[in-house]
């Protein structure tokens, strides 16, 4: 890697998207304090061996922490950091590098405020001896405080057509708090639905696989970035992919009029990012694919 950098920036009305190729713990240098979201999916371990270093499960634990400084540095005091990532099996046996990654960041002084899982609506076909189909992967959310941003309900979504038969007639125990008989400790007072639209999602994300992997071998699909940034990041905020790939983080916070940091050390990755945020952010620019480093603008930077 090398520790000159290229960007470029291209924009919508609304908001503005850099793409910076080099080593993101030099690029992060100058955001000190300034982001408000980091979302990532970075290479997972021993994968990909064509598109990336590799990095053995065993060794894991200690690539990543060489990011947790210029990360924690970045992040506002409210700020999140948001991995996708999924661990690996290895001689037949799951590889819990990812379980100890995230306890070796909160050893550092991260909060681990809460697991995600992204279930995948359509999980790839195979055929294995000792489990089945790999369906889900984990989105862990980090952070610098125990209350960082958190806007639910940025995330509504509607309550369902089921609400208005269950609502038709409330019994008795639907007029007040109804504790679970078994003494869990749990409750539920269902008149507090009357009149309500929207409900909070739940911590599961069921988002379809996307069909074509548009130059990069680990795209996520558009909504899953998207969702965190309307959860975590304030309007007018800045998110930061450190492992842009092909752009799918900035392609969601143009989406989202959140301003955004792409970075790769990967210049083909870097191409890709910019003609997708050119196709589907509907962002344009007017300067070379790559330019010399020069300030960032200010529209709406916070």
């Amino acid at each position: 890697m090398t520790s000159q950098t290229m960007r470029t920036t291209v924009n919508t009305p609304g908001a503005y998207c850099t793409v910076i190729q080099g080593d993101n713990r030099d690029s992060l240098k100058e955001f000190t304090d300034q982001v408000d979201l980091i979302v990532t999916s970075p290479p997972y371990a021993d994968a990909r061996h064509k598109h990336y270093d590799s990095v053995h499960p065993d060794d894991f634990v200690d690539w990543f922490l060489s990011f947790h400084e210029p990360f924690y540095a970045a992040l506002k005091p409210t700020g999140s950091l948001v991995i996708n990532i999924k661990d690996k099996v290895v001689d037949g046996v799951r590889h819990r590098f990812v379980w100890h990654t995230i306890e070796a960041l909160c050893e550092q002084g991260w909060y681990a405020i809460d697991d995600y899982i992204w279930h995948k609506t359509n999980p790839m076909p195979g055929s294995w001896p000792t489990r089945l189909r790999d369906g889900w992967e984990y989105c862990f959310h980090l952070s610098k405080s125990p209350r960082p941003y958190f806007n639910a309900d940025d995330v509504r979504k509607p309550i369902g057509d089921w609400v208005e038969s269950r609502l038709k007639k409330l019994g008795g125990n639907d007029l007040s708090r109804h504790n679970s008989v078994n003494e869990s400790g749990f409750g539920r007072d269902i008149s507090k639905w009357v009149g309500k639209d929207t409900v909070l999602p739940s911590n599961v994300l069921s988002l379809a696989l996307v069909g074509k992997n548009k130059g990069h071998p680990a795209v996520f699909p558009v909504d899953l970035p998207l969702f965190f940034i309307k959860l975590l990041c304030p309007p007018n905020g800045l998110v930061v992919d450190p492992f842009g790939g092909s752009g799918t983080s900035g392609v969601a916070a143009l989406l989202a009029d959140r301003n955004c940091i792409l970075m790769d050390n990967n210049p083909d990755y870097c191409a890709e990012a910019i003609h997708r945020l050119q196709q589907e952010g509907k962002a344009t620019f007017n300067a070379s694919l790559f330019q010399p480093e020069k300030p960032l603008p200010t529209n709406g930077s916070s």
